[in-house]
């Protein structure tokens, strides 16, 4: 029997048809799969975008604590400069010997801070605070200071740097200063407590921490700046108070406000200025007062500062007769 010839398979031609087959799997298969120097990239594209990322959460993060640093100093501050202002408001002449309004600049190291962006440097003033007020059959007693804790004794001073905590003081005793028996206390008692006080955090509540500035300036009927006693009586024969430049500590202001019986200031300038939370906890954090000193001249960015100018609705127009 014959056999067509197309019916003829040799096993030659079947093995070169498997072989073909073969090398095109192979084939497909190379074209499927990656490169090192692929792979190397992707990893590369992949790190970047991470690094990315963490760089943006990290910067986020970073502006989102510095807004809440910022709220709180500011919230801090703010309340703190309404309650003084409130306060003083109130202020009373009380028509006795004794001090109605005390402002005095006390003896301390000036702390100057370079401004950013510029050879000029601010000067920050601390004060202490003292002024009477009424309420009914009242006086009341209300002072500020700013001082250095020690936190084993409790003991206040002041700061070789100029930076402390804000502390008020407020006492009482009744109006009428009648003789008679038992403890009779007077403005002037109140005024020796204030500065009793000073020297120890259990006399005084703490207010506001990380407190640079701290200042006061009087102003007569007129809106004028009081720089010296005759702008209090302007006739010069009433002896209602003391005025006194500065001329160590902060030389150009004014280092001492004594206003006494029927006088008190028209309206008062207050000036708060305070560190950020961060920059507070790390000048508490250095071991000594230069190194404190050095740290805190560079931080006037760091610093916010509150002015609020408070009418004294008590004044006595004839004491600036």
């Amino acid at each position: 029997m014959k056999l067509p010839i197309a019916d003829c398979r040799l096993p030659i031609a079947a093995a070169e048809q498997r072989a073909a087959l073969r090398a095109s799997h192979s084939a497909l298969r190379n074209s499927l799969a990656f490169s090192l120097i692929e792979i190397l990239v992707v990893v590369a594209l992949l790190s970047v975008i991470i690094l990315g990322l963490m760089a943006m959460f990290t910067q986020t993060q970073r502006v989102f604590r510095t807004g809440l640093a910022q709220t709180d100093v500011q919230e801090g501050g703010r309340m703190s400069a309404e309650m003084i202002s409130r306060e003083l408001s109130q202020t009373t002449p009380s028509y006795q010997s004794a001090l109605n309004f005390y402002a005095e600049v006390p003896f301390y190291t000036t702390l100057f801070q370079s401004l950013p962006g510029s050879s000029s440097v601010r000067t920050n003033v601390v004060e202490d605070l003292f002024f009477l007020t009424r309420q009914n059959q009242l006086w009341i007693g209300i002072g500020y200071f700013v001082r250095k804790t020690d936190p084993g004794s409790g003991a206040l001073s002041l700061s070789p740097v100029g930076v402390g905590t804000l502390y008020r003081f407020e006492t009482n005793c009744p109006v009428p200063f009648l003789p008679g028996s038992g403890v009779r206390r007077t403005p002037a008692d109140m005024f020796n407590e204030f500065r009793n006080a000073q020297a120890s955090e259990f006399r005084a509540a703490k207010i506001l921490d990380g407190v640079v500035h701290f200042k006061l300036r009087a102003y007569d009927t007129n809106g004028n700046w009081i720089v010296k006693d005759r702008d209090v009586s302007q006739s010069g024969l009433q002896n209602n108070s003391d005025v006194r430049e500065s001329t160590g500590v902060a030389p150009g202001e004014i280092g001492r406000y004594y206003f006494f019986s029927n006088a008190v200031p028209a309206s008062v300038e207050l000036e708060v200025g305070i560190l950020e939370n961060r920059a507070w906890e790390h000048f508490k954090a250095l071991p000594n007062a230069a190194a404190q000193s050095n740290y805190v001249a560079g931080l006037a960015g760091r610093v916010h500062l509150f002015r609020q100018r408070v009418a004294i609705r008590n004044v006595d127009p004839i004491a600036y007769r």
